[in-house]
């Protein structure tokens, strides 16, 4: 309880005598505390890593290798299907079941036993002993699959009498196959019962570590509680209660309300801090109190410091003898930096609305050169385009043209984006034009694109400078040309790829990995890609924008698998809607993440 009352004397302690005060009691009882607690965390991470462990075994080794040997026997039983068929049924090395019985040989199985070995490591010896010989029945049993495929390799074969009696001979009780059948079944249900016994006994370990766990948990956890209400009880009564009345009258200075009644001092290291805190409450008071005088005007007002090394009550003498003077000063300094700011704002405004006006003007000198839907349908019937610049306008762009018969079009990626790559690829687009009414073979037109951007961007050539940085401007894009006559597809990439969807297959031609403008003209030429065309095949030709994109629920890339898998998704779509998906997918995946680059996929549907 505050209330007024005279400070009495602190008691002097007698030599030599040991005082048991705050810090001591405090730090014995929450010495035992911590024990407590940390014996309770060393045996809770003990048995945690255990269980840990013994999870990882499960989840790790027994689990997949029980599924793994599951798969294995139903590719195996599936085989034994397979070979009968081949004995039973006349039919040619074309057959289906044939085929899957090849594939099963060939590629599923010994698939299946690869992978299985990192498990295997893992087991008991014997029990690895027991796999190396189910390899070795394995491949017995598929030589005994191949001497039959031997025998009855096509139609014909099966009307001979010699060879239907030999193959038949090995599916007979008794021999290889049946013999090596068994022996694969026999070994696959031991192995199986091992690991399913071994995972029946690591659970009931887990279900034993688990109760192990509680129960240590709750008796050491129930002790420490009562040793926690025990602290609690000795410091509230030995500490708390002086503690918290000092700890109000702190509020209470901390928001400025002076104290109305004096801390009542104890006769330990609190009742000396409750001394000091009356002390300070009576100086704020005078403080204040000739604070709000000086506030109000009154320059000669009396103020007397706490002490001689009050610097608080010195500094606000100071105040008190120089704010008068530095009052007009300020409010001078004031009106003249409150000028300067209106000044800048005006200044910065009228840029911001030059800058957005070119910006604007350079988005719409930028669209008079992109094809419009209209244009496009002179070159091809069905075109789907997806263009999105980053920042109004952009360093990427798409081109269509036809010669004669020969269809062309092109996306291009020049460097930059907003203002310096729109300027970069009206660059690009007057040279694109200039080389196109020359040559119409792709890889003719890349090399001169290159000669002809490599004598604007850097007319003094590779390896020299002239004071200035080497520019290092270029362009990345994929030329394509199609022969709708011949139904040919003639392409050529600088980092960028080609993907062909025909019937929901994709099939991607890889690009040169060199830009246009990045090396010397005739010192290297690009490969041009030929491939012949059918009916419904759709093309896609992309820049590096929609893979490099992070979204996503981890904020990672698109990257071009993701990529290509949509576009096989698209590619049946009229173009309105493959445009609209394709923006969709974008969206979706990019969420509230910036976008970091422009974006362009052309697609061509034959």
């Amino acid at each position: 309880m505050i209330r007024k009352q005279e400070p009495s004397p602190m008691g002097k302690r007698k030599p030599g005598k040991f005082q048991w005060g705050i810090g001591w009691r405090i730090s014995v009882g929450f010495g035992i505390f911590g024990l407590a607690v940390g014996a309770l965390f060393l045996l809770t991470r003990s048995t945690l890593e255990e269980s840990q462990k013994l999870s990882q075994h499960i989840d790790g080794v027994l689990t997949p290798s029980i599924q793994s040997l599951e798969e294995l026997d139903r590719s195996i039983s599936e085989t034994r299907i397979l070979i009968r068929h081949w004995l039973s049924v006349q039919s040619g090395p074309r057959d289906p079941e044939k085929q899957d019985l090849r594939r099963l040989m060939d590629v599923q199985i010994p698939r299946q036993l690869s992978g299985m070995e990192p498990l295997v490591n893992a087991w008991d010896p014997l029990l690895r002993l027991e796999f190396d010989s189910l390899q070795r029945d394995v491949e017995y049993l598929f030589l005994a699959y191949a001497e039959v495929i031997r025998l009855l390799y096509d139609f014909r074969a099966y009307d001979d009498p010699l060879a239907m009696m030999e193959a038949e001979y090995y599916a007979l009780d008794g021999s290889s196959i049946p013999s090596y059948t068994t022996s694969i079944r026999n070994r696959m249900d031991a192995m199986s019962l091992a690991q399913t016994d071994a995972l029946t006994s690591s659970t009931a370990e887990m279900d034993e570590l688990s109760n192990r766990l509680k129960l240590y948990a709750g008796n050491v956890a129930l002790a420490i509680l009562i040793l926690g209400f025990m602290i609690a009880w000795a410091v509230t009564r030995s500490i708390v209660k002086p503690i918290g009345e000092l700890k109000r009258a702190l509020l209470y200075l901390g928001r400025g309300v002076p104290l109305a009644n004096e801390v009542i001092p104890t006769s330990d290291e609190i009742g000396e801090m409750a001394l000091a805190v009356n002390r300070l409450a009576a100086g704020l008071n005078r403080t204040r109190a000739f604070s709000m005088r000086v506030g109000q005007g009154e320059f000669d007002a009396d103020y007397e410091p706490l002490s001689d090394d009050d610097a608080l009550g010195h500094a606000i003498l100071k105040m008190r003898d120089d704010l008068e003077s530095n009052e007009q000063e300020l409010e001078g300094k004031v009106q003249m930096r409150t000028a300067e700011v209106e000044q800048q704002k005006r200044r910065v405004e009228s840029l911001y609305g030059d800058l957005k006006d070119s910006i604007n003007y350079a988005e719409r000198i930028q669209k008079a050169i992109l094809p419009s839907p209209e244009d496009r349908a002179k070159v091809f019937e069905e075109t789907a385009v997806f263009y999105r610049p980053r920042d109004g306008v952009s360093g990427d762009f798409y081109w269509f043209h036809s010669v004669g018969r020969v269809r062309m079009f092109s996306a291009i990626d020049c460097t930059g984006h907003g203002v310096p790559g729109a300027f970069m690829s009206l660059i690009g687009h007057n040279a694109l034009e200039r080389v196109t009414k020359v040559y119409t073979q792709p890889d003719r037109v890349l090399e001169q694109l290159n000669r002809a951007a490599c004598e604007l961007l850097r007319p003094q050539g590779f390896g020299q400078n002239d004071g200035m940085s080497t520019v290092q401007d270029g362009m990345d894009l994929a030329m394509v040309a199609v022969d709708l006559e011949k139904m040919e597809l003639e392409y050529s990439g600088a980092n960028c790829p080609l993907y062909l969807v025909r019937k929901g297959m994709l099939q991607e031609l890889k690009p040169d990995k060199m830009a246009i403008a990045s090396f010397q003209p005739g010192t290297r030429s690009f490969e041009m890609h030929t491939i012949p065309l059918v009916s419904g095949d759709v093309i896609f030709v992309a820049t590096d924008g929609f893979p490099d994109q992070f979204g996503g629920p981890k904020g990672k890339k698109f990257m071009r698998k993701r990529f290509r898998e949509l576009l096989v998704r698209v590619a049946p779509m009229q173009p309105a809607d493959m445009e609209s998906s394709l923006a969709d997918a974008f969206n979706e995946w990019k969420g509230e993440e910036e976008q970091v680059d422009d974006v362009l996929v052309v697609g061509v549907r034959i």
